[in-house]
């Protein structure tokens, strides 16, 4: 049986190049592009480290831009991207980012300055939406392997460091044997089954070359 031309116009036909389809197609396609997620961003400065309220980075996205013709341009630099610290009201685990690190940014969907500035509810500063300037930081992806760590094994837990380890609490229990690989240093009395290292006294002494007895409390 021949074919026979369609009755419909080809505008209407989804196969159509010239298609109202493949028209709506490109103008979705064009207003999705210009919505912001997420983007992998390098880290160029950080502020607000250490022991302070949660600070900012100022992050460079790692995908360049591309034009039509294959041309990239490398994206500005996002200052002021508050980033992520693991935090539960007064308790934290502090581990900054540092220059280097290799992370996304998260787009908010409306503007978040007086979010930041203020640190409080507050209304959009702006009425941008999805802009890469309103981004949150996420660090920890794609990066080298750490040389100061907490590592979580099946084996137990390895702390590493080069520098030093310092605890202050009212009072630390071990739970287990202990093996100390250096000098031991301590500021005040040791007890050791209920007898002062710095107060017990040895029964028996006598003047002259002999050594004293056992120690008893």
């Amino acid at each position: 049986m021949p074919l026979t031309a369609s009755t419909y116009p080809v505008l209407n036909r989804a196969d159509a190049a010239a298609s109202d389809f493949n028209a709506l197609n490109r103008v979705v396609a064009r207003l999705l592009s210009a919505r912001r997620t997420v983007v992998v961003v390098q880290v160029k400065a950080v502020s607000g480290s250490g022991l302070n309220p949660v600070g900012f980075v100022d992050v460079q996205p790692m995908v360049h831009q591309q034009n039509a013709a294959g041309a990239v341009t490398p994206h500005g630099v996002l200052y002021q991207v508050p980033y992520f610290r693991l935090q539960g009201g007064r308790r934290a685990v502090i581990v900054d980012p540092a220059v280097g690190d290799i992370g996304l940014a998260l787009v908010a969907d409306r503007d978040i300055f007086n979010v930041k500035t203020a640190r409080t509810p507050a209304a959009p500063g702006s009425f941008r939406q999805q802009n890469m300037a309103d981004a949150l930081y996420l660090g920890g992806f794609l990066n080298g392997a750490p040389q100061t760590y907490v590592w979580l094994h099946d084996q137990g837990v390895t702390v590493k460091t080069a520098g030093t380890v310092d605890i202050t609490a009212q009072s630390l229990t071990l739970n287990g044997d202990a093996t100390i690989n250096g000098a031991l240093h301590v500021s005040k009395d040791a007890t050791a089954s209920g007898i002062s290292l710095t107060q017990h006294i040895h029964p028996g002494v006598q003047p002259g070359s002999g050594t004293t007895g056992t120690r008893q409390g």
